[in-house]
């Protein structure tokens, strides 16, 4: 009876699968056959277009990552989620409400990636031979067990030691640390927001691009690491090393006021626990993660305008509401209108290492862009950042939003494939996550920022540095498929 039960499992298991992509395709073809053609006596052509292209898009994505699966979310499924809330839906509203002809310009810019991404995708696909099943095979393997070594922690202390050195010197370097000036003066914003640029941007260091990494790589991977290797190894060694880093790395990314660096490390400890879990990280993880996530940049708003309107804890979770899901469509429009109207295109003049390699003359775009957004600041170096497709069409119009969309598929899904056939290991997952993060904030920095600074060069690096050897979890070139729990291969 045993024997009967298990032989019976592939079976039920193939015809749920049946069932289930009968009735898809069914969905599909009452889509295209039905609702779309008798839609198009009610909604104006441009909606019926766009809906097609999200479907198709969504379809895509489901074919190649399968983006409906929650519990297994990889690094193209989580820019997608970001890209959908953050740029594409708040984009309707922004084209909606414009009049100028840049709308149809930015409406065709914020689509395409729908269809662009999904292309780079398949060709990495394509090219190291990967489909959704490995997918699939990556969520349901352990966590590798490492020898509890020397060799990973004497690394691990090295790196902790040279980042709080480079940590005193900046503090030494910074003349008004911007953290203590508002704390000693709440309500005095305009500044901080001054002392803030000059502690960083404005800085006069050698060591500015080190302090950037160190804040934004060096500092959260550690983190993560020590708490990986804590909740897999359970030694009280990684248990003090966590603590000391976190706490490290939360003031490290206070000190200057921005928002971000700090709540990106409590987001990134929940992306972590998320693929160290294989998808399941409870409802209290759930819950706990958003509270973290606003916790800091609240605690900033508030102090910045004690005392004012803005002040109040309402005004101060509609401002950040305002930051994350509305703010960057703003200033991706804002993109699209200085260029080329106002500031021509610059031909790859915006690609910091370009302009360095080759001694170019370049324009600040996030600096011309925020002056352009806020005519008659008082803050000369206002800036900002845009979404990669606003860097883009900067450099090389429409075309370069076209090839960049397909080159940022291709890339996230290339390192996507990379962390999913590797040693499933605590270091691996510590730099799959900062590169999921990295990738998803494409929806607010540049393709080259984001490969080369903006975290995921460093994560490749630095997984080697501080893991060990692990088992191979799945070889892109291999042809045979392990067995998974449904006895399916």
């Amino acid at each position: 009876m045993p024997s009967d039960a298990l032989n019976s499992v592939p079976h039920t298991s193939s015809v749920r699968s049946s069932l289930g992509e009968a009735f898809s395709w069914f969905g599909w073809l009452s889509l295209f056959l039905i609702v779309l053609p008798a839609s198009l006596f009610f909604l104006p052509a441009l909606a019926v277009l766009s809906a097609l292209t999200i479907l198709a898009s969504v379809w895509l994505m489901q074919t190649l990552v399968g983006v409906f699966n929650l519990r297994r979310i990889t690094i193209p499924a989580f820019f997608y989620y970001l890209y959908f809330a953050v740029i594409l839906l708040p984009g309707f509203f922004i084209f909606s409400d414009e009049v100028t002809p840049t709308r149809w310009r930015f409406l065709f810019g914020i689509e395409s990636v729908l269809i662009t991404v999904p292309i780079g995708i398949a060709i990495a696909n394509l090219l190291f031979r990967f489909n959704r099943r490995r997918i699939a095979i990556f969520f349901d393997s352990p966590v590798d067990v490492e020898a509890p070594g020397s060799s990973a922690l004497r690394v691990y202390v090295i790196l902790m030691a040279l980042g709080l050195i480079f940590v005193l010197i900046n503090i030494l370097e910074t003349p008004v640390i911007p953290l203590f000036y508002i704390i000693r003066n709440p309500g005095e914003f305009l500044t901080a927001a001054v002392l803030r640029e000059d502690a960083f941007k404005l800085l006069d260091s050698h060591f500015t691009y080190v302090y950037s990494v160190l804040r934004g790589t060096i500092f959260p991977i550690l983190i993560l690491v020590a708490f990986g290797r804590y909740r897999l190894q359970h030694l009280r060694q990684w248990r003090w090393l966590f603590w000391i880093s976190l706490v490290i790395g939360i003031f490290y990314a206070s000190l200057t006021l921005e928002k971000s660096p700090v709540a990106a490390i409590f987001g990134l400890l929940f992306l972590f626990y998320y693929l160290f879990r294989a998808g399941r990280v409870g409802r209290t993880a759930s819950i706990f993660a958003p509270f973290l996530f606003i916790c800091f940049p609240l605690a900033v708003v508030l102090l910045a305008y004690h005392g004012t309107e803005g002040g109040t804890l309402g005004a101060a979770i509609q401002a950040l509401g305002t930051r994350l899901f509305y703010s960057p469509a703003q200033i991706v429009y804002a993109y699209f209108e200085v260029f080329p109207n106002v500031i021509p295109f610059q031909h790859g003049a915006t690609i910091t290492k370009l302009v360095a390699l080759f001694g170019w003359t370049s324009v600040d775009i996030p600096n011309a862009v925020g002056m352009y957004m806020n005519t008659g600041t008082d803050l000369s170096t206002i800036t900002a950042n845009g979404c990669f497709i606003g860097n883009l069409n900067a450099d090389f119009g429409l075309p370069g939003v076209v090839l960049g969309g397909i080159l940022a598929g291709f890339f996230m899904q290339a390192v996507s494939i990379h962390f999913c056939v590797r040693a499933k290991t605590v270091a691996n997952l510590a730099a799959h996550t900062i590169c999921m993060w990295a990738f998803g904030l494409l929806v607010t920095t540049g393709l080259p920022t984001t490969l080369l600074s903006g975290g995921v060069t460093f994560a490749l690096i630095l997984a080697p540095l501080l893991g060990q050897p692990g088992r191979r979890v799945f070889g892109p070139g291999e042809n045979s498929l392990p067995v998974l729990a449904d006895g399916t291969s």
